[in-house]
């Protein structure tokens, strides 16, 4: 008979991504994982797979759950550059809280290189705000809210690669005008 699990796999994961956000793949032992996680190894083992399995499955809730609070914000769309504008600061609100950056960024600068799987989550992740953003302009350009002179993918993936830049700024420039002004030059591609 298997034994009961004698802990939320869901609240032990979110434990574990804190931790791999906070110090990074490389620098997370095992040790910092179970007492964070507040499990043993062998459960640990058990539940997750080793240190690689743990963290692809920390960034796969990541990346599904940052999605879904993308579209979310989103969801009813009013004026489009504004709703742009809320994905962008988005990031800076997550900032507040403390400097860690964004786990699929912190990954794509440290891991994704050379890890294929954690490369994959890391594109999934990408493609799935570039397409939140390609959704967005389409509408924009449909209304006439937006010029349709520009290529709407060209100008999602443009948005997408400032947006990546100013998430990997977060965890270096403190003065928030100069990351708002970030934001507001990467605004003016849509006029």
């Amino acid at each position: 008979m298997a034994r009961r699990k004698e802990f939320d796999v869901n609240d032990v994961l979110e434990k574990a991504i804190s931790v791999f956000w906070e110090q990074g793949y490389e620098k997370t032992s095992l040790q910092n994982l179970v007492e964070h996680m507040g499990i043993h190894k062998r459960s640990m083992y058990d539940t997750f797979g080793d240190k690689h399995s743990l963290y692809i499955q920390a960034l796969e809730r990541c990346v599904d759950t940052t999605e879904e609070k993308l579209r979310k914000k989103v969801e009813e769309v009013i004026d489009v550059k504004k709703s742009i504008r809320k994905l962008l600061e988005s990031t800076l609100e997550y900032e507040e809280i403390d400097r860690k950056g964004c786990l699929v960024v912190n990954c794509a600068t440290e891991l994704a290189l050379r890890d294929e799987i954690a490369a994959k989550e890391v594109k999934r992740s990408f493609e799935g705000t570039q397409k939140i953003l390609l959704e967005l302009i389409k509408h924009g350009q449909a209304t006439g809210e937006l010029d349709t002179r520009h290529d709407p993918e060209t100008l999602a993936m443009a948005i997408l690669n400032l947006w990546l830049g100013i998430r990997v700024q977060t965890r270096v420039v403190s003065d928030r005008n100069e990351l708002y002004a970030m934001i507001d030059g990467a605004l003016t591609l849509l006029d």
